[in-house]
């Protein structure tokens, strides 16, 4: 308890400093340039008053929930087959390295080709840039797993399943769970920037708007919604994993 409440104490005073710079930074320039912590905050209450507003959370929330439904089921099951099978890495590391090598504003104009300017621009983009840190996390914790416990089941003649649910899986729970929580980070900011750049609906096209508005303040007042709705979004997936973990005890 006496440990949460220094964190949480070590927290509050960076958000202050950070405030306090932000407030000295601000009084030096034109609003137009900076708007200071007061001015956003303003403009993001206006948003907390616009349907508008949750219409758009609602639509980036989705498009990255789908995306990282399929980099689950992709990235996931490709880090544990090629965790159990070794020797499919060669066929399947070129594909991993093709993907995470292109820039995702690359593989977006791609997308805008072949999709539109529709919402599968987002989840595409999503689904090809985050599955390779998901394979990466689950294949990289394969190799940090006690083989000699994995060798001493065989002795006993342990069954396979029972083998990988026993000792494989626990054992990739935190690489799985930062795999996760990297993954859905770098989605959320993809899903953004799609929007933003195709002006569809989401958070991303809100963001568009004020850009071309030159509207300073409510791109900062989106910018700061971003951050407690990422701090959310992570806080679930380890609800998530804590409960999984809860479960399996």
């Amino acid at each position: 308890m006496r440990h949460s409440i220094i964190s949480l104490s070590k927290k509050g005073l960076s958000l202050l400093l950070l405030l306090l710079l932000w407030q000295l930074l601000a009084l030096q320039m034109e609003p137009f340039i900076l708007p200071g912590p007061l001015d956003t905050i303003r403009a993001a209450i206006a948003y907390l008053g616009d349907i508008t507003f949750y219409h758009a959370v609602y639509r980036t929330l989705i498009k990255l929930l789908i995306g990282m439904v399929c980099v689950l089921l992709i990235g996931g099951s490709l880090g544990l087959i090629i965790g159990l099978q070794p020797r499919w890495k060669p066929y399947v590391e070129p594909l991993i390295d093709v993907m995470q090598s292109v820039p995702p504003i690359a593989w977006l104009g791609i997308a805008i080709i072949w999709f539109g300017l529709t919402d599968i621009p987002s989840i595409f983009i999503i689904v090809l840039s985050t599955t390779p840190v998901l394979f990466t996390n689950l294949y990289e914790g394969f190799l940090d797993i006690d083989h000699q416990l994995i060798r001493m089941a065989k002795v006993f003649n342990v069954p396979r399943r029972k083998v990988v649910s026993s000792i494989i899986l626990p054992s990739l729970r935190n690489y799985f769970k930062s795999g996760m929580i990297t993954s859905a980070g770098l989605g959320w900011k993809l899903a953004v920037m799609a929007e933003l750049l195709t002006s569809v609906d989401g958070i991303g096209g809100l963001l568009s708007d004020a850009r071309t508005n030159l509207d300073t303040q409510k791109v900062l007042a989106l910018a700061l919604f971003m951050a407690v709705l990422w701090n959310i979004i992570k806080w679930l997936i380890s609800i998530l994993f804590r409960s999984r973990v809860k479960t399996i005890q």
